[in-house]
């Protein structure tokens, strides 16, 4: 019998690690916002599972960031309007490649309570970092917290912490290229 005593444990999230190589953002009207995180994302064990992965992610520093309308900053245990420890990997559901650039596009062109519609110079900025992230080998993820989130009546939202009531809506993608070993997490916030 071997003995289990001498084997190293390593917790789910030191699987990957990441580095954030820019963050840039868009304004697509005046309360509208598009966040691009680029990442660098180094996997200790060569295949991808989409749990280590995500659990990874989540409890790095870079992903623990609050975001209001013109600027986000680090705070511990805050995502956007969540708590960290509400986000689990399973959280994070597969999306088509094939269809995404059309539903995002739709998404942002789409009416939103209280905000204008979206240029047509920011449309067309935006089709172009599409273009530019969205690849056939590229793994494209959402964010599902962000579904209940959105919902129309935001009067019978449950708010995690004192700061998600800056947001009306929240959408988020993570993206992730295995040729390229980058990761892009996209961030949508209306307020």
């Amino acid at each position: 019998m071997p003995n289990l005593s001498k084997k190293k444990i390593i917790p789910i999230h030191v699987g990957w690690s990441f580095s954030l190589d820019s963050k840039s953002f868009l304004r697509l009207h005046k309360h509208g916002l598009l966040r691009l995180f680029k990442i660098e994302a180094y996997n200790k064990s060569k295949p991808f599972h989409s749990t280590t992965f995500f659990s990874s992610l989540v409890e790095s520093n870079l992903y623990q960031e609050l975001f209001f309308d013109h600027f986000s900053q680090f705070v511990k245990g805050k995502h956007g309007p969540f708590l960290i420890k509400n986000i689990k990997a399973g959280h994070f559901s597969k999306e088509s490649n094939r269809f995404f650039e059309q539903d995002f596009l739709q998404l942002i062109s789409s009416p939103k309570w209280g905000c204008p519609a979206i240029s047509i110079s920011a449309l067309e900025k935006v089709k172009i970092l599409l273009a530019h992230i969205v690849m056939e080998s590229t793994l494209i993820y959402s964010l599902d917290k962000c579904r209940p989130f959105n919902v129309s009546s935001n009067e019978a939202k449950i708010y995690e912490h004192e700061w998600s009531h800056n947001l009306t809506s929240f959408y988020e993608y993570v993206l992730y290229n295995p040729n390229l070993k980058t990761a892009y997490v996209l961030i949508l916030t209306y307020e």
